[in-house]
């Protein structure tokens, strides 16, 4: 009924970046994303400072890759990302990764998410979900997230989470930051 989801992957430092897609179907749409060398651990378990979209429900259709940061919620600041690489690289030596095996796969300053993942998480996971928004209301699916991965330039959606998972995390306590221009 959803959308196809992928066996767990271990990959830790070759990926393309990390998703959050959250929907809170009939009300708002969340994105969050974290860049190249990241797993969606630093955003699931809020490890680590990412970039946000919110999207009100009723706009998603009119949504593109090349007008999507006129939702942006939060950009990473250049102090922010390098503090985030590096407590990256330290994980992924303290969880047993060579240096040689990391160089190279983190970058060393952040670039904001590529339009061709926008097009990516809009096509294949945010469009089909919106959709199916009646049905999946009626089978109970009112507030969940997407999670995944970008493995070789190409959406690796990993698993999929209800409301109560992510209430344990407060996230429907946060408040909304100031709206950021394009």
């Amino acid at each position: 009924m959803c959308i196809n989801t992928e066996e767990g992957t271990q990959e830790k430092v070759k990926t393309d970046g990390a998703f959050n897609v959250y929907f809170n179907v009939y009300d708002k749409l969340y994105i969050d994303f974290l860049g190249r060398g990241f797993d969606m651990g630093a955003i699931t378990k809020g490890k680590e400072n990412h970039e946000t979209w919110t999207i009100d429900w009723e706009d998603i259709l009119f949504v593109t890759p090349r007008n999507m940061n006129r939702y942006r919620k939060h950009i990473i600041s250049d102090k922010d990302y390098l503090e985030s690489a590096r407590r990256r690289l330290q994980h992924l030596i303290n969880i047993g990764y060579s240096k040689e095996e990391i160089r190279g796969k983190i970058p060393r300053t952040y670039s904001q998410m590529p339009d061709s993942v926008k097009e990516m998480l809009l096509d294949e996971i945010i469009i089909p979900l919106y959709i199916k928004q009646d049905e999946l209301a009626r089978h109970g699916l009112r507030s969940f997230g997407v999670q995944g991965m970008i493995l070789n330039h190409e959406l690796f959606p990993i698993e999929i989470n209800r409301e109560v998972r992510f209430a344990e995390k407060s996230v429907f306590e946060r408040k909304d930051e100031p709206e950021i221009g394009d």
